[in-house]
């Protein structure tokens, strides 16, 4: 039966008893070891020490060789009962006088090692042998050997074991008698069960186990009830976090139909205020010229709002599509660069173009690449202050094509630096902040990039600092359709839409069908003013 398996009142005997007293005989076994270790370098010690007098006071009896004054010395060793023997060699290693305590045989002492081995200590027959050379005016002389006993030894690891034996024998003894008790806490893992469930019911809080005790019954009654606490808390914590984010994405609506409202807003009131003006009737050819540029200007703003949120619904939806060919990238990045002069100029920001002959070529959607220059150049102008500098610079780096545009701006805060490409995501996304837009440029810019294979990375050292974005496309070749062809197919793109005109629509029927009126006034006006239109004020079909 295993230990795990037996009863709570057998372990609780079984563990106090056991652990007491197998820590108790380690640190007994550690204590006496530790004891003895030291207890034999002292001696060894003691011996080199008792060794050096006698060397100190036989040095001259063997330098002049007198054997008797040499003996009488050793002979004054008797007075320290521990010493064994001793013994005195010249510098030949010839015995040169002994001293044996009576009653001891010291033949094997003084035999090996040869005495001229130098200093050295062993443990030999029950006794401790050391061995130093006599030197004299820096010249060895002799050696002298001194031989102690380890009867103190004995006697004190007498005393230890006799100690440990007795600590021993208490300890277990109290361990039983602890452990007796304790028996009394057989209930204790029920009661400790009891709380845990008051306390998950008084709280609601999950996340509270009860400790497991073993395999008993008890022990299988806890791991039944942590389970049932597992499941209950994971339920709670998937609720909890749908809760969450569908918060999040409530919040993050709100905020967005805010920022919406009030970008669509603020275009608005210029046109609205000017359409009323011309209404009105302003006199002057000039206030109708600046009211046309304001009202285009805006109406353009518009309509770049809603193009990108078109764009954001394709991605979302996963229907946005490529129309790719090899494109070259330095009269795309030429054409975004001097679409935004006008807006740079104003700000007196230079806008500096540096461009590699290197970096031609590239396979991919020529008006999306446009739209990614412009994107990235629109919102370099946008954040850099008055007399400021932006740098684009396309080049070839390996096997990739770089676009990288730099700015002395505002920078971007590093907290925020890992979200600058994610949709609705702004520094600033409050109605009353500096700078307009719905925060979704960068992030269009990320998925057409990642459309075409690459990738787009931003770098900023903190605010004030100015901020580097730079996308990275791969160079690739298409295969089955001829370069020329497809560099015709991208020529308008990166050059401007050239003017293609309009094939004549006389003796055709023509049905346009929109169901709003003003949209088909206006096709009536601009696309089919050179030709007679009948409309739904004439008798023809009214619009669906």
């Amino acid at each position: 039966m295993r230990f795990r398996d037996f009863p709570i009142r057998r372990k609780l005997m079984l563990v106090g008893v056991l652990s007491s007293g197998l820590a108790l005989l380690l640190a007994s076994g550690a204590f006496v070891a530790y004891e003895a270790v030291t207890f034999r370098r002292a001696l060894v010690q003691q011996g080199f020490t008792h060794a050096q007098l006698v060397g100190e006071s036989v040095a001259a009896a063997v330098v002049f060789d007198d054997r008797a004054a040499a003996r009488a010395t050793l002979g004054a060793l008797r007075a320290d009962p521990r010493i064994v023997a001793a013994a005195v060699y010249d510098a030949d290693g010839t015995l040169f006088a002994t001293y044996v305590r009576a009653g001891t045989e010291a033949t094997p002492w003084f035999a090996d090692p040869p005495p001229g081995a130098g200093r050295w200590s062993r443990f030999v027959d029950g006794a401790l042998v050391v061995a130093k050379d006599l030197v004299v005016d820096e010249e060895r002389v002799g050696a002298v050997r001194v031989v102690s006993d380890l009867g103190e030894e004995a006697v004190r690891r007498r005393s230890y074991l006799g100690i440990v034996v007795a600590t021993f024998l208490v300890s277990i003894l109290g361990a039983a008698m602890l452990s007796a008790r304790l028996q009394r806490a057989i209930s204790g893992p029920i009661l400790h069960l009891v709380d845990r469930a008051r306390v998950v019911s008084e709280e609601k809080n999950y996340a509270i186990r009860a400790t497991p005790s073993g395999r008993d019954e008890v022990g299988l009654l806890v791991e039944t009830f942590n389970d049932m606490l597992a499941q209950i808390q994971a339920r709670a914590a998937a609720l909890e976090g749908a809760r969450d984010d569908a918060e999040r994405a409530n919040r993050a609506k709100d905020e967005f139909l805010a920022v919406v409202s009030h970008e669509f807003r603020t275009p608005l009131t210029p046109i609205i205020t000017w359409t009323r003006l011309l209404k009105g009737g302003i006199a002057d050819p000039a206030a109708v010229t600046r009211a046309l540029d304001v009202i285009e200007r805006n109406a353009r703003s518009q309509a770049q709002l809603v193009d990108d949120l078109l764009d954001v619904s394709r991605i979302i939806a996963g229907k946005m599509r490529l129309d790719v060919q090899q494109v070259d990238l330095r009269p795309i990045v030429e054409a975004a660069a001097e679409s935004l002069r006008p807006a740079a100029e104003a700000k007196e920001i230079g806008v500096q173009l540096v461009l590699d002959p290197g970096a031609g070529m590239v396979t991919g959607d020529a008006e999306r690449l446009r739209q990614v220059c412009w994107n990235l150049l629109s919102n370099a102008v946008k954040f850099t202050p008055r007399g400021g500098h932006v740098e684009v610079q396309p080049r070839r780096v390996s096997s990739h094509v770089e676009i990288r545009v730099s700015d002395a701006g505002q920078g971007i805060r590093p907290e925020f630096l890992p979200f600058v490409f994610e949709r609705f995501r702004q520094a600033d996304s409050t109605t009353t902040r500096f700078h307009g837009g719905l925060g979704l440029g960068l992030a269009i810019v990320r998925h057409i990039v990642e459309l075409h294979g690459g990738r787009v990375g931003a770098h900023s050292a903190g605010e004030g600092q100015g901020a580097t974005f730079v996308v990275e496309l791969p160079l690739r070749v298409l295969e089955g359709t001829p370069i020329g062809e497809r560099e015709r197919r991208t020529a308008p793109a990166a050059g401007g839409v050239p003017f293609v005109p309009t094939p004549s629509l006389g003796g055709l029927r023509v049905l346009v069908v929109d169901d709003e009126a003003d949209t088909l006034e206006t096709i009536r006006v601009t696309s089919l003013a050179e030709w007679p239109v009948k409309r739904p004020a004439d008798g023809g079909p009214r619009p669906a």
